[in-house]
């Protein structure tokens, strides 16, 4: 039998795992038609199930760095596996309502965020030196089941899937996942500690600017991105009467968009500043969400998602990699701190975009994506005077 041994800092497991937060993080947007329909859930309401994911990351977040740092990593991904898989399964067999989908769906929301943040955490302690490359290159991993996922739901949804079904098939996947991170070797944070308010006061007094434009950004950016990602199916239902399997076709071409804007931008990495390149991308991708609420026609509104994918391409790990200019594990801190903050902008903008299409319709609603990201592009000159790695390691 062939056996495939890793060095203990391999970063296979990590990869692993962003598979599983990109499937779920996508999931709620291609179903959330049918589910709506299926649990007799108002137009005006339907934010509230993204309220609840979103919630659930923010949970998960603030238990990882208050009660879990003598707990390994390795342990800890396995665990919220685990976690993940039951919630999808009571999320697929046991909702009849608003609440009884609600609940089991924080859950998935509270593993999710764990499954893809650990790993820039670990990256933010053990990379010190060309953090926003290895981090676009684990994001491509994320990002490459946010494609595949909203693409194979709309279709199978299209040929008469159940979303019940397609949920349960997910907590198979993931069980599967969990078991193979569950054999492979990968090393611990050293000198980790649960957070307190000392450790948090060390980490913002290091950087207050730094810390501050680093959460604000997350905030703005995750709450545009995933405004896009959870809404725009719903979008070209309501709008141009699209068929699901289309309307999921949409979240897989922003994250296409995405990947592909990452491979172009990858040379430019080493070469232009990170704050330059955040200032671009998100520029681009404001100008083409704006685009988007624009559309004339289904097939233009498609060919600019794609474009907002291709701009967005790498901003979130451009802002997720100035966590580590902190020293020691207070980088892990500011990399949580960075994804806590923008599971709420996640968990917030989703959320007002139901009751805005319900009063003002869809192209307003859409429409508010672009005002984030225009945020996010004026605040990357924030990130300019951030301390280099030489500077932290002294």
């Amino acid at each position: 039998m062939l056996r495939v041994r890793l060095h203990p800092y391999s970063r296979a497991p990590l990869y692993l795992t962003q598979i599983l937060a990109g499937m779920a993080w996508v999931t709620l947007g291609p179903i959330l038609n049918p589910v709506l329909k299926d649990l007799g859930i108002d137009l005006a309401k339907g934010g509230v199930l993204s309220l609840a994911f979103f919630f659930g990351t923010v949970a998960g977040l603030a238990s990882f760095n208050a009660f879990l740092a003598r707990v390994p990593v390795k342990r800890c991904l396995v665990a919220v596996g685990l976690l993940q898989a039951a919630g999808l399964l009571i999320s697929g067999l046991a909702s009849r309502d608003l609440w009884s989908f609600m609940i089991p769906y924080f859950f998935v929301g509270f593993c999710t965020v764990l499954l893809g943040t650990i790993p820039g955490i670990w990256l933010s302690a053990h990379v010190k030196q060309g953090t926003a490359r290895a981090l676009s290159i684990m994001m491509m991993w994320s990002v490459s089941a946010m494609i595949v996922t909203p693409l194979s739901l709309g279709a199978l949804i299209s040929a008469g899937a159940s979303w019940r079904v397609l949920l349960c098939g997910e907590s198979a996947l993931a069980l599967i996942v969990t078991a193979v991170v569950a054999k492979l070797p990968l090393a611990d944070i050293a000198g980790r500690e649960n957070l307190r308010p000392r450790h948090l006061k060390a980490v913002i007094s290091f950087d207050p600017v730094l810390f501050a434009a680093i959460v604000g950004a997350a905030f703005l950016y995750l709450g545009a991105e995933m405004t896009l990602g959870v809404w725009m199916p719903k979008y070209l239902v309501d709008t141009f009467n699209a068929r699901d399997s289309l309307a999921g076709l949409s979240v897989t071409l922003y994250f296409v968009g995405q990947n592909v804007g990452r491979a172009l931008i990858m040379p430019l990495i080493p070469r232009v500043p990170t704050w330059a390149l955040l200032m671009g991308t998100s520029g681009v991708m404001a100008v083409l969400a704006a685009s988007v609420s624009l559309a004339p026609t289904q097939t233009a509104a498609l060919v600019l998602v794609f474009g907002a994918g291709v701009g967005s391409s790498a901003a979130f790990s451009f802002i997720g990699s100035f966590a580590s200019r902190f020293p020691h594990w207070h980088a892990g801190v500011v990399f949580s701190a960075f994804q806590l903050v923008g599971g709420i902008g996640a968990m917030l903008f989703p959320y007002l975009t139901g009751p805005i299409a319900s009063t003002w319709g869809f192209r307003a609603a859409i429409a508010v994506a672009a005002i984030p990201a225009i945020m996010v592009t004026g605040m990357a000159f924030a990130f300019r005077k951030a301390p280099s790695h030489e500077t932290v390691a002294k």
